[in-house]
Formats: C-alpha cells, structure tokens, sequence
C-alpha cells in the first residue's frame, strides 16, 4: 500500500483548539503536500496557511498557487464537491493538508475515508440517527436546520488518511452555517464555515487528516450548527494492520 503523506517543511507548536473569531497572523507558513494524481501518479504541492493568534492554521484555497489548487480539487472530486471558499481552520499537529469542499445543495455528502488516492464510504449507519431527528424537529421549529455525518471505515496503521465528515445546513432566514470534524478526541480536527441565503441550502464535506500508530478504534466527530441550532454525530474509524505477514 502506497502512503498518502502530508509532511511539514515548517514545524511550530499547533494548539488542538482553534476559536472563531481570532486574528490571523500576518506571516505565512508553507507546508509540502504528497498527494496521488488521477492517473496514480505522486505529485508535491506546497500549502500556505496563516496562524491564527490561537495557533490553529488557516487555509484558504484562492491564497494558493497552483499546484496546491490541483491538490485540493483532486480531493474533492473524488467526493464529489469543489473547493470550499473563505476560511478553513485546521488543528492539530497532524491535520496538516486538510480541506473543505462544497457540494451542490440538494447533494447529500457521504462519509468515509481517503487512503491511498482512493474513496472508501462509510459502511456504517449513522451513529446517532435517533439523537438527528430530534434535533432536526427542533431546528424546524426555529426555522433552521443542520446536519451531520461522523467519519467512518477503515485506514492503516501508521499511515497519514483523510477522515470524511459531511455537513448540511438550510434556513429560511438565513445566517452562518459552521461544522468542526475531530479525530481522536481533537488530536486531528478541521472546521469550516458557510454563508447561507435566506431560504437556501448548503451541503460541505470536511477532510481531515491523521495519523494512528496502534490498531484501535478511532473515536470521530462532526458538529453542524445552522446559526443557534446544532447536531453532533458520533463515529468511529477501524484502524487496522495491514503490513504483510512475516514468516
């Protein structure tokens, strides 16, 4: 199995937390990305983030040569969305190289992960599909409505992959709709927020990236909040052994 692996040329202190609202710093930093091409070919693109004054690390795809452009449409098109505009927060010391896309509004986003340039959706239901619907009635009733969907599936031991989180929002007064997908217990984490027009909809689908070094159970995240309201899905990532056997 080929890695798909996101190094650092500039390594600073990461806090996991990232808070709306900080000002990014003006100094840029410049990250490498190796990442497989459509035609299974390794390519290089350097990122460039923007530290936050809580250290979290900013990203903004029209900041972007382009090398790191093609990176980034390469990910969302195998999820089916484009390139996310405005802000996307990333934190975590291993979060380096993930990303936002957009989908068109009617699009339901499907989680997963991302290992070795290929899709894999979650084989999994929802983890708390009871606990969605409760606060979908709710955010009917407020005229606002989120969604989301927790990474789910399988990745190798240690191997850097891509946890797909989805989220969808609607309003019928519109406002901010925002998600944070987290790996780990915020080790790996991601957030994204999204205009949305009075009486539209949004659907986002978060990729974030890790690391797990033991065979375990990845515990997963993703919160959607349409203004006030908000839903958390919880789920979980199978990171397995996957090295051959030895005789």
């Amino acid at each position: 199995m080929k890695t798909l692996a996101f190094a650092s040329l500039t390594m600073f202190p990461i806090l996991a937390a990232a808070q709306a609202g900080a000002a990014p710093s003006t100094a840029p930093l410049q990250r490498d990305v190796r990442w497989i091409d459509a035609q299974d070919r390794s390519r290089v693109a350097t990122q460039v983030l923007t530290r936050r004054a809580d250290g979290a690390l900013v990203y903004r795809y029209d900041r972007q040569a382009t090398p790191a452009r093609r990176y980034h449409e390469r990910m969302c098109e195998l999820v089916g969305g484009v390139p996310a505009a405005g802000d996307t927060v990333l934190g975590g010391a291993d979060a380096a190289g993930s990303l936002a896309c957009t989908l068109p509004a009617d699009a339901a986003g499907t989680p997963g992960v991302v290992v070795d340039g290929l899709f894999h959706p979650s084989p999994r239901p929802p983890a708390n599909a009871a606990a969605q619907g409760q606060d979908a009635a709710r955010a009917d009733a407020s005229d606002d409505f989120a969604h989301a969907a927790a990474p789910g599936g399988a990745a190798p031991r240690g191997e850097n992959f891509q946890a797909v989180g989805g989220a969808g929002y609607s309003s019928e007064t519109g406002g901010t709709g925002s998600a944070k997908t987290s790996l780990d217990n915020d080790r790996c984490t991601i957030e994204q927020t999204t205009p949305v027009p009075a009486g539209a909809s949004e659907s986002v689908l978060l990729l974030v990236t890790c690391i797990e070094q033991r065979v375990r159970a990845l515990p997963t995240y993703t919160r959607a909040c349409m203004n006030a309201t908000c839903v958390t899905e919880n789920g979980f990532i199978d990171v397995l052994d996957l090295s051959p056997p030895t005789r």
